[in-house]
């Protein structure tokens, strides 16, 4: 609280004056935060429906996803998980929204459209990689502190859907992103 005082110019006592405990600081902040990702998602899906090339949209997800957490450290994870539960709640109710709700139906039209596998199981797939991203990235090291935001997109995401996509939709996608 001190760091935030002093960052924003104010007193600790204005802070609180605004906020009854750091928990109801935290959950506003990560509400607000949260919001505005969902928001620009679903901005990018309305003004780019990909209605042929749904997988182009789960790339930029996960790209705004792994932009977003580049600049997060991994001790903020730890944090909420371990002092602020209700936080935590709904940071995992965000990602499952975000997995469930917006890339699996994704997953699920690329693949009517014949771009996935036909014995590809989405299911598998959103909850071995696409759920645990954070879980990937902040796995005993910083992956951000060894590689580019690019390349850890390119390896944990893209690298992973091009082994789901069929043998057709990869020699004759138009788009270089997988």
């Amino acid at each position: 609280m001190d760091e935030l005082a002093h960052d924003l110019g104010i007193s600790k006592k204005t802070i609180y004056k605004h906020f009854q405990s750091k928990e109801e600081l935290v959950m506003e902040s990560l509400q607000c935060f949260l919001q505005k990702v969902r928001s620009t998602i679903d901005d990018h899906m309305q003004e780019n429906p990909n209605e042929d090339q749904p997988l182009l949209t789960i790339v930029y997800i996960y790209k705004l996803g792994v932009g977003h957490l580049q600049g997060i450290s991994p001790t903020f994870f730890y944090g909420i998980n371990k002092y602020y539960t209700k936080a935590a709640r709904v940071y995992s109710e965000f990602r499952k929204d975000i997995v469930w709700n917006v890339v699996h139906p994704l997953l699920v039209k690329a693949k009517k459209l014949g771009q996935v596998r036909p014995n590809v199981n989405v299911e598998l797939v959103c909850d071995l990689f696409l759920l645990r991203l954070e879980d990937t990235l902040y796995s005993r090291v910083n992956l951000f502190e060894q590689y580019s935001a690019q390349e850890l997109l390119d390896h944990i995401i893209v690298n992973n859907l091009r082994g789901i996509l069929t043998l057709e939709y990869l020699q004759n996608c138009p788009h270089e992103s997988y």
